[in-house]
C-alpha cells in the first residue's frame, strides 16, 4: 500500500470513527427485551427479513415507537462526495467497511420493517409519498406503501401507469407485498406482464409484474389464463417464461396441464423442460403417468 492509499485509509478510520461517536450520543431507540431497535433489526436483515425470524415479534412490539428510526434509515442519503471517496477507498478496504453498501441494506430492511407494522406504521405514510418522487428511494419507499392498506396501493397503483420507468418498475415490485386490494392489485399487474415490445425495460417491468403475481398467489382464475397465452407464442423464449410462470402458480396452475402436455413435444428443448418442471409442481400425479420423472 503506497502513501496515497495509506492516506485515504487513514480518512476512512476517521470517518468511521466520527460515526461510531455519533452514534453513541444520539437519541435512545426503542427497545424490547433489552435489545434496541437496531439490534433486533441487525437480525432481522441478516435472516433476509423471514417473517417467522424472532426478530419479526420484537418489530411488532416495538410498533410505531420505531417509525422515526424507520424512516431515519429509509431515507438517509448519500452525497456524491460520499460515493466518490469510497469508490477510491474501496479499493484498499475491505468491502464490509463501506457504509454505503450497509446504508443501502439498512434502507431494504427498514421499508420492509414499515411494510410489516402495515398500518400502524401509518404516520409514516405522508413521509414515503414524498420519497416516491426521489429516484434512489423509490423502491424502498414502494416496499413500506405496499403494506399501508388502500391508501398505500392506491398510491403504487397509479405509478404503475406512470411514464417513468424507475417508478413504474418500482411499483410492480413492491406490490408482491400489497395486503390489501387484490381484486385491483391483481388486474393492473396482468396488464403490465401483456406489455409488449422488446426494450429491456419492458422486459423488466413484466418480469417484476409476473413476480409480483407470483408471489400474491391471489385470484388464479384470472391469472393463469393470461400466463397460458405465452404457450402459444411463436416465440420459444415466450412459451418457456409462460411454463416457468405456470410453475411457479404450483396446483393452482392445473387448467393449463394440457397446453403444458403438448409442448413436451414442442421443437424447442429449453420449452419441453420447461414444461415438464412446470407439470411435475403443478400436477404430479398427471405427470408421474407421463412418465416424468
Amino acid at each position: 500500500m503506497n502513501r496515497t492509499q495509506w492516506a485515504f485509509a487513514a480518512g476512512a478510520m476517521g470517518i468511521l470513527a466520527a460515526v461510531l461517536v455519533l452514534c453513541s450520543i444520539g437519541p435512545k431507540e426503542p427497545a424490547y427485551h433489552g435489545r434496541s431497535l437496531s439490534s433486533w433489526l441487525e437480525e432481522w436483515g441478516e435472516s433476509y427479513n423471514d417473517r417467522t425470524n424472532p426478530a419479526t415479534i420484537a418489530i411488532r412490539a416495538i410498533g410505531s415507537n420505531g417509525v422515526p428510526i424507520l424512516l431515519a434509515r429509509l431515507a438517509k442519503e448519500q452525497s456524491p462526495d460520499e460515493r466518490k471517496f469510497w469508490a477510491v477507498v474501496g479499493k484498499v478496504l475491505p468491502e464490509s467497511w463501506n457504509p454505503l453498501d450497509r446504508d443501502i441494506s439498512r434502507a431494504v430492511t427498514a421499508a420492509e420493517a414499515i411494510n410489516l407494522l402495515g398500518m400502524e406504521a401509518k404516520s409514516a405514510f405522508p413521509t414515503l409519498t414524498n420519497l416516491m418522487t426521489i429516484k434512489a428511494h423509490r423502491i424502498t419507499a414502494a416496499i413500506g406503501l405496499a403494506g399501508m392498506g388502500h391508501e398505500g396501493v392506491a398510491v403504487l397503483l397509479q405509478a404503475l401507469t406512470n411514464q417513468d420507468f424507475m417508478l413504474r418498475f418500482s411499483a410492480a415490485n413492491a406490490l408482491q407485498e400489497a395486503g390489501s386490494d387484490f381484486d385491483k392489485v391483481v388486474p393492473a399487474l396482468l396488464e403490465v406482464v401483456k406489455i409488449g415490445g422488446s426494450k429491456k425495460e419492458n422486459f423488466l417491468l413484466r418480469g417484476a409484474a409476473a413476480s409480483a403475481l407470483i408471489r400474491l398467489h391471489k385470484e388464479p382464475d384470472l391469472v393463469v389464463p393470461v400466463f397460458s397465452e405465452f404457450l402459444t407464442s411463436p416465440d420459444a423464449g415466450e412459451r418457456s417464461w409462460g411454463a416457468t410462470l405456470l410453475k411457479g402458480l404450483g396446483p393452482d396452475a392445473k387448467a393449463a396441464v394440457p397446453l403444458l402436455l403438448k409442448l413436451r413435444t414442442d421443437e424447442d428443448r429449453d420449452v419441453r423442460a420447461a414444461a415438464e418442471a412446470a407439470l411435475k409442481e403443478i400436477a404430479p400425479a398427471t405427470s408421474a403417468k407421463a412418465g416424468l420423472k
